[in-house]
């Protein structure tokens, strides 16, 4: 019977005292117990100490994690977990450098991982870290971020021409009209192409920003679909599924470029709100707003307004819009871009 912690070290002390039946002061028996236990912290393998350290790392307690971390690294040199964990430590301290040469010594070692895919996150890790590194490394964390979309298969010939008709779709007959026709839903690469979306229009390079923002816009829309269409079977995207139910003579279609669009969102958010808080925290307001302002710089007025219109609330009897309150800063934004349109770059300002 094999035990551990406190129970091993109160199983040795009770053995000791029945076999030698002597009378301890608490000073040595205070040494035995700290003896055993340390013998047995000591046996631990290397998994379990970096369990330890991470655990450590998500309380704060940046000291104890590193410790834990070095520990494990001790014990095991092909060990690219704790490679990759050390880093966010140093990152955490504020030593990009010293994460940075980890992340990559991580990635090195990829071969040696228990869980392959996990290097998927270490190259995240590094992108976003030479990110916050300044201008002077964009290009090396674009270059890892399109090796991750790449991974998809985003630079096939079919992947891109499939991506320019998404486009042209978008652009002709609204977000409407998109998911109506397509459904595309990225696996790893979303966020690849969420912060090369970005990227893009930042440094004003729109076309680039519609071709990527298109992508997650899509593929988060097309999982908010297919899970609502599991629950909800007879729903169909371009029917007023308020509306239709009342008139069976006839299809009831959705009259605007949004409708059904925001009918999905409207109701996700009330059937299905862990669905809903996921599509907020992938970033979908903000690709909804960076879209439609990829979209006018480009010409296309009236699909960008397809995409703001979708975060915003119009007041008929006035005439004007409000923020739906979930979308924060990106919808306030989308209510000024419906009153006066404007262009910026790499600011959210005019």
């Amino acid at each position: 019977m094999l035990l551990s912690g406190k129970s091993a070290s109160r199983f040795y002390f009770l053995r000791f005292r029945e076999v030698f039946r002597v009378r301890f002061s608490s000073a040595p028996v205070l040494f035995f117990l700290l003896s055993v236990s340390g013998l047995w912290a000591a046996d631990e393998p290397s998994w379990i100490l970096l369990e330890r350290g991470k655990n450590a790392f998500e309380q704060r307690q940046l000291s104890e994690s590193l410790d834990y971390t070095l520990k494990a690294l001790d014990s095991d040199t092909e060990f690219p977990e704790a490679e990759y964990q050390l880093g966010r430590i140093y990152q955490a301290q504020g030593q990009p450098v010293l994460a940075e040469e980890q992340y990559r010594r991580a990635l090195s070692m990829a071969v040696y991982l228990r869980v392959p895919a996990q290097a998927v996150n270490y190259r995240y890790s590094l992108a976003s870290l030479l990110l916050d590194r300044g201008p002077e490394r964009r290009l090396e964390a674009e270059s890892i971020l399109l090796g991750l979309a790449n991974d998809e298969g985003f630079s096939r010939p079919q992947t891109i021409a499939l991506s320019h008709r998404y486009i042209q779709t978008l652009s002709e007959g609204g977000i409407d009209n998109l998911l109506f026709l397509y459904r595309d839903e990225l696996d790893a690469s979303l966020q690849a192409h969420r912060l090369l979306g970005e990227m893009a229009w930042e440094e004003g390079r729109y076309r680039s920003a519609l071709l990527h923002s298109t992508l997650t816009v899509l593929s988060l829309l097309s999982t908010a679909s297919r899970i609502y269409l599991e629950h909800f079977p007879d729903w169909r995207f371009d029917i007023d599924m308020v509306i239709d139910p009342k008139q069976p003579d006839r299809d009831v279609r959705y009259p605007e470029a949004w409708d059904g669009a925001a009918f999905l969102l409207q109701e996700v958010s009330v059937n299905l709100p862990d669905v809903y808080s996921w599509l907020s925290a992938e970033g979908l307001w903000e690709e909804l707003y960076l879209l439609g302002c990829a979209l006018y710089a480009e010409g296309m007025s009236e699909s960008a307004r397809s995409l703001w219109r979708l975060l915003t609330v119009e007041n008929s009897l006035e005439g004007t819009y409000s923020a739906l309150p979930e979308t924060g800063i990106w919808g306030r934004l989308a209510v000024r871009q419906m009153q006066e349109p404007f262009i910026s770059q790499g600011s959210l300002a005019p």
